[in-house]
């Protein structure tokens, strides 16, 4: 189980290609107090690989995320198709 203030990790895949970090943080912003976010890039093009990683200071707000999210595309245009929720090391 985990602590309390432990933030939770979500795995976001599905991206676009045009995904940016400001565009994952008006997304997952809206669930709670983002921690950490962590978009995965092409080291050749710079562009998303399709992937990245989100971190909630509240596990409730991470979870709320995922329910909400999963297998839906926001209002940004993110195409979010797959959530795993990862706890933090």
């Amino acid at each position: 189980m985990l602590e309390a203030d432990r933030p939770e990790k979500l795995f976001v895949g599905g991206l676009s290609a045009d995904t940016d970090e400001l565009a994952l943080e008006a997304t997952f912003g809206r669930y709670g107090r983002v921690a950490e976010l962590r978009l995965m890039r092409s080291r050749e093009t710079g562009h998303s690989r399709g992937f990245a990683f989100v971190a909630f200071e509240s596990p409730a707000d991470a979870k709320a995320a995922a329910r909400d999210m999963n297998g839906k595309t926001s209002t940004l245009s993110l195409p979010v198709k797959n959530f795993l929720l990862i706890s933090s090391p």
